[in-house]
């Protein structure tokens, strides 16, 4: 089995790395899996969590946060082989389950909001990473908008979430590592299918995005399927001035702090791995259940 190459979309919540997965899940020989932590826990596991088929396949599951078209057992037959054979494995088998040929398959394009310190897999095999930003504005005025959000409203809140994914941006190898901001996204996407090494050669006429198909359930990523359609300006309008400013002078103090956050950002990223873990043995507790003895 030849081995995919595997890119990394890193970006704070709310900064549209869903909408560039998307569009990149469209060009032809890219598959783009829904939201998933799993590239990033991999190197996190205990030996007895990497050598447990099921284990592992409840892991990926509990980390594919808005779900993923394989099921349990079919994410099971992919966890073989090294880190980066698994994350093929399931890359193809994705493809396959939504009528897209796997040997057309060139590139496999990850993106999770989450344990984003964690990235020694990606790194480790040479893949590829983009950083994505959004006018930090306009990423505080979504906070508003958001339930988990809520405890974002503080400028100063904000601005130490938000150094804290800069400190791990910071640290991503510079010579795999593509940024671009969220109003560029159309005009720099040639430019950034070159850095992935995928031909201009159109879109999949074939099979279906595995974002439209756990869309279907998730009726708020439906509007990430369409058009780019950029209302930035408008949105940063919304907030009061008081909040803009007290955000940016919030900012000009954090980014000197930026040293202090690694820890912090490790810290927040091995709490989401603890609720992966609390719901990866829900799913085989109730595998077990449902299996006949």
């Amino acid at each position: 089995m030849s081995q995919l190459a595997h890119c990394l979309i890193l970006s704070l919540p709310r900064s549209g790395s869903t909408l560039l997965s998307a569009i990149l899940d469209q060009r032809h020989g890219i598959i783009s899996p829904p939201e998933s932590s799993f590239p990033q826990i991999l190197s996190e596991l205990t030996p007895g969590e990497r050598s447990d088929p099921l284990r592992l396949a409840a892991l990926y599951v509990a980390s594919t946060y808005s779900g993923t078209p394989l099921s349990l057992a079919e994410s099971q037959a992919c966890m073989s082989g090294t880190d980066n054979e698994i994350l093929t494995n399931i890359a193809l088998a994705l493809a396959s389950k939504l009528g897209r040929d796997p040997g057309k398959v060139k590139m496999a394009i990850w993106k999770s909001t989450r344990t984003v310190s964690f990235m020694d897999v990606i790194n480790r095999d040479s893949g590829k990473f983009v950083i994505l930003r959004r006018h930090p504005l306009n990423v505080f005025e979504s906070q508003f908008r958001v339930h988990f959000g809520l405890n974002n409203r503080k400028p100063f809140r904000f601005a130490s979430f938000r150094e804290s994914y800069e400190s791990v941006f910071a640290s991503c190898p510079k010579d795999r590592t593509f940024e671009l901001n969220y109003e560029e996204i159309p005009a720099k996407l040639p430019e950034l299918l070159g850095f992935l090494g995928i031909a201009e050669s159109g879109v999949w006429e074939e099979g279906v995005s595995s974002l439209k198909h756990v869309a279907e359930n998730r009726p708020w990523l439906s509007q990430i399927l369409g058009e780019f359609d950029n209302t930035d300006e408008e949105k940063r309008g919304r907030l009061d001035p008081k909040q803009s400013s007290g955000l940016m002078s919030a900012m000009r103090v954090t980014r000197l702090l930026r040293p202090l956050f690694p820890p912090l950002r490790k810290h927040y990223d091995r709490s989401s791995l603890s609720d992966i873990r609390r719901n990866a043995e829900k799913l085989l507790r109730a595998h077990q259940e449902n299996t006949p003895s």
